[in-house]
Formats: structure tokens, C-alpha cells, sequence
């Protein structure tokens, strides 16, 4: 087991509790290549700054894998009432909705908005046929970055369009009280920068092809800053968590 997974699992039991731990574990097993015994003594590695970006986005991540485990066990088209429960279930996202193949809103929640959404983003990606995993989207817009993530749903085995999830970055990263210490990208793309948008010049050379090459998290150098980092497979695309050791900059 990694360091830093080590961490992750040992954070969330502490923090939670034998009987949410159970809830959560598979959760955590994402993190994990192999399922040995975890010393659920452990109260850190040594390492302040592998403990500091566990600790910080923790409750954000968390919430992205309650998104995602949400909405990948919904393979049908739902009822009203499961748009309802979602918003309801997760009160940071900006909307969810479900939309045909062609890119078509068939229904939405909420029914109007003020920041402009483009569910045509998820459109070229995979194809809609076929069972394909949670898939995710990045939209610009003047507001901040908006993010989505949708899968298809199916009748008599054919995929008849997709079911969309769909939140502002920032809403999302400010789940975490330490929100401005760490940044958020979602491929090469970032969608967060808290207090070091100073840093765009460093962020910029990030490859995320690269970075994954050797695990799903570590340090790297750039131009004498050193970068902690983590990362987490969302379909074919990964969301990496990035903090600077010099957090007062």
C-alpha cells in the first residue's frame, strides 16, 4: 500500500467511525492496489506535507466519489423524483439532468440558470452506445469552470442518451475548509487554483500522461518548487490534486 493511500484510509476512518468506515471502504479500496491488513493505529507517516494534502482534500474528494457512485448506479432513465434526490442528496451542484443522444435536454433540475451549460461537451467524448464508465467534461465560461460528469442510460440493453451532473469547480473545492491550499485540474486543464493562481506559469507545464506514468500520486520539481500531488481515475480521465510545500506563497 502507498504512503499516501495509507493516509487517505487511516483519515477516514479516524475521522468517522467503524460503522461509517464500513459505508465508505469501498470508496478507499479505489486508492489501493492490493487489499492487505491496514494498522488503523497509524496516526501519520513521518511525512507533514503528504499528511496536509490528505487531510485538505479529503472532504473533497469524498463528495466527488459520493457524485460519482451516485450516478453510476443509475443505468435507466429515473423518475423525477431521483433529479430531485440528487440536488437534494449533494445541495453543491448547479444541476443534473438527462439529455438524448443528439445532446437534447429531455428534463432538468433546476429548470432555469444563470450559468450557461453545454451538455454538447459530453458529446465528443465516447460514443453514447455502448456501456461506457462515468464519463467527464470541462466547460469555460465567464462564472468559473463548470464541471460534468455523465454516463448513459440504457432501455432493452441500447444506450437512448445520458444522465449529466454538473457543479462549479469552486463550489466543489470549497467543500474543504483549506480550500485555497491546494489546486485541482482535471486532466492538463485546471479547474482550481486557490491562493496560488500566482502559480499558472508552473501549472502550465504540467503533462498529466507524464505525471501518471509512474502512480497515482508523488512530488515533483519545477523550476526549484517543489509539488505534492494526487490523482484519481474518473472514466478515461484523471483529477489531480496539486499543492505547493511553500503554502504561504
Amino acid at each position: 500500500m502507498s504512503r499516501l493511500n495509507l493516509i487517505l484510509v487511516v483519515f477516514v476512518f479516524l475521522l468517522s467511525g467503524c460503522t461509517v468506515w464500513k459505508s465508505v471502504k469501498n470508496f478507499y479500496r479505489q486508492y489501493v492496489d492490493t487489499d492487505p491488513g491496514i494498522d488503523l493505529q497509524l496516526r501519520g507517516t513521518g511525512n507533514e506535507q503528504e499528511e496536509f494534502l490528505a487531510r485538505v482534500i479529503y472532504p473533497v474528494d469524498l463528495q466527488l466519489n459520493e457524485v460519482l457512485r451516485w450516478i453510476d448506479v443509475q443505468d435507466t432513465y429515473p423518475d423525477e423524483k431521483w433529479f430531485d434526490e440528487t440536488l437534494k442528496a449533494f445541495p453543491w451542484l448547479s444541476g443534473v439532468a438527462a439529455i438524448d443522444r443528439s445532446g437534447q435536454v429531455l428534463f432538468k433540475r433546476p429548470a432555469h440558470q444563470i450559468k450557461p451549460v453545454n451538455y454538447s461537451l459530453l458529446l465528443t467524448s465516447k460514443r453514447v452506445n455502448g456501456r461506457t464508465k462515468v464519463r467527464i467534461a470541462v466547460q469555460d465560461s465567464e462564472f468559473g469552470p463548470e464541471i460534468y460528469l455523465a454516463r448513459p442510460f440504457f432501455k432493452d440493453n441500447l444506450a437512448e442518451g445520458m444522465l449529466v451532473i454538473h457543479f462549479d469547480s469552486g463550489s466543489w473545492a470549497r467543500l474543504s475548509s483549506s480550500s485555497q491550499e491546494f489546486a485541482i485540474f482535471v486532466g492538463d486543464k485546471p479547474v482550481w487554483a486557490g491562493k496560488h493562481a500566482g502559480l499558472n506559469k508552473y501549472y502550465a507545464q504540467i503533462n498529466s500522461t507524464e505525471l501518471l506514468k509512474n502512480g497515482v500520486f508523488g512530488q515533483m520539481n519545477m523550476e526549484n518548487r517543489l509539488f505534492y500531488w494526487f490523482a484519481r481515475a474518473v472514466g478515461e480521465n484523471w483529477i489531480i490534486y496539486l499543492m505547493t510545500v511553500d503554502k504561504g506563497e
